[in-house]
């Protein structure tokens, strides 16, 4: 049976899973306790609650619809009077279902939160304040997991430390970038690895997505949605000309719900290659960048793709600026 550590942000972004992803992940809860055991800290349980309505903010942003504002001459055209009624229907009709989906919200019904129910409603909870201590103790002397004077990445460490038996490997699912090497973002963090080793007498095995450990361990369970978009993420760092950079931005605009490694991933696409960065002003990919970004405190993160990304779009901006600026002071100084 394989021990697993499932990390908040992977089972946050349930939140951004379509129904039949979600349906497909649900068949894991058939593998526990017989092919699968499930770890879970109470620390993982009380951060899902803390960051959840976060979570689907952020999946609301552009989940909004208003009636046009039509210019008065509109009105006298013969199709105007039926638009006008069809939009009013629509944009009601639209209301309503918002209205059911912000009720569902607050009754904790929504799709995702069925199926996090269902999982941890047959999980054992491992309480964690016990290694609150430790936990505390190991960021003071500087030892990963943790940052910006948080140690709850730690207290899952330890636990996982204490309730995993020795000698049985651990499979480690986390986008948390606490916990991967600076140097290759697919591995782990070398410290974990030698103090799993040392400590447990057995591997870990890391995984930054659902998808990376279900093709390896589980085929049977195929999240099509989250594969397109790896797919796609893929396709962008990889492209060799604006219309394919354009395209790609296209089908990435319909997601939400990025994870951090998803982020680190798009922000050097943009740094490294050419066929993205040498268009940055491109409205489509403008706004892509812009959005993607726009959560991320920039003197909070440390030096890693995603900063340079945001240093690359103030950079653009400013000369974006400067150069209207310019062009106003030269549309001035003709007109003399």
């Amino acid at each position: 049976m394989k021990n697993v550590f499932i990390d908040t942000n992977i089972w946050l972004s349930l939140y951004h899973f379509t129904n039949d992803d979600l349906s497909q992940f649900e068949k894991l809860k058939d593998m526990l306790n017989t092919s699968i055991n499930l770890i879970v800290p109470q620390q993982v349980s009380n951060e899902i609650l803390r960051n959840r309505e976060s979570k689907i903010k952020d999946a609301l942003k552009s989940f909004d619809m208003t009636k046009p504002k039509y210019p008065v001459f509109c009105k006298a055209y013969e199709e105007f009077e039926q638009l006008n009624k069809d939009i009013t229907t629509v944009v009601n009709r639209f209301k309503e279902f918002r209205k059911n989906i912000e009720s569902q919200i607050i009754s904790n019904e929504l799709p995702a939160d069925k199926t996090l129910s269902s999982f941890f409603s047959v999980i054992e909870i491992i309480p964690s304040d016990i290694y609150i201590e430790k936990a505390y103790n190991r960021y003071r002397i500087g030892n990963p997991p943790g940052k910006d004077n948080k140690y709850g990445d730690a207290i899952n460490w330890e636990c996982l430390l204490d309730k995993v038996t020795p000698n049985e490997d651990l499979y480690f699912i986390s986008a948390d970038k606490d916990y991967h090497s600076l140097v290759d973002d697919q591995k782990m963090n070398p410290f974990l690895v030698e103090e799993w080793s040392t400590k447990k007498n057995s591997k870990i095995y890391f995984y930054s997505s659902l998808v990376d450990f279900l093709k390896e361990h589980v085929r049977d369970i195929q999240l099509e949605d989250e594969i397109k978009k790896q797919k796609l993420i893929l396709d962008l760092c990889n492209s060799q000309n604006f219309v394919t950079t354009h395209g790609v931005i296209a089908s990435l605009k319909k997601y939400s719900g990025w994870t951090e490694q998803e982020v680190e991933q798009l922000s050097t696409a943009l740094i490294n290659n050419n066929q993205i960065n040498w268009i940055i002003t491109d409205s489509d990919v403008w706004d892509f960048y812009f959005t993607l970004l726009s959560n991320f405190n920039y003197e909070k993160l440390p030096d890693c793709a995603t900063k340079r990304a945001l240093e690359l779009l103030a950079e653009t901006r400013y000369e974006e600026e400067k150069r209207d600026y310019l062009d106003d002071i030269a549309d001035v100084l003709e007109s003399r």
